[in-house]
């Protein structure tokens, strides 16, 4: 990161391999303040985006566990939004009709691709 030839200015270490690999992970990050600047002069860390030397790091520890999380939020909204008021009154739209795969028993129109598959061939 001192070579002259070291352009980056922005890092995310999904590692979060403190002292590790990347020199400038020096400490996890959290998803309310994910980033932080790292001085490669002084080996320090500082506020984010406070010297235009310096190199901004992500380094969020579970941001995995994040993904999942925002997945499931906006599955959940959407669930509400889009499909509650369809399968509570009247479904105007054809969303719940469009989205059944079987009626007693057999595969609907918009699902007759799968007969193969039900049939085990």
């Amino acid at each position: 990161m001192l070579n002259p030839q070291f352009k980056l200015k922005v890092i995310a270490d999904i590692t979060c391999d403190i002292n590790g690999s990347i020199p400038s992970t020096k400490r996890s990050s959290t998803i309310t303040d994910p980033v932080y600047d790292y001085n490669p002069i002084a080996d320090e860390i500082s506020p984010p985006f406070s010297h235009e030397n310096y190199i901004t790091t992500m380094a969020v520890d579970n941001l995995p566990c994040e993904l999942p999380r925002s997945a499931s939020e906006e599955f959940g909204r959407d669930l509400i939004d889009r499909i509650l008021k369809p399968l509570l009154t009247k479904d105007t739209g054809g969303i719940i009709k469009r989205g059944t795969v079987c009626v007693d028993g057999e595969l609907t129109k918009e699902f007759k691709y799968l007969q193969d598959y039900v049939s085990g061939k």
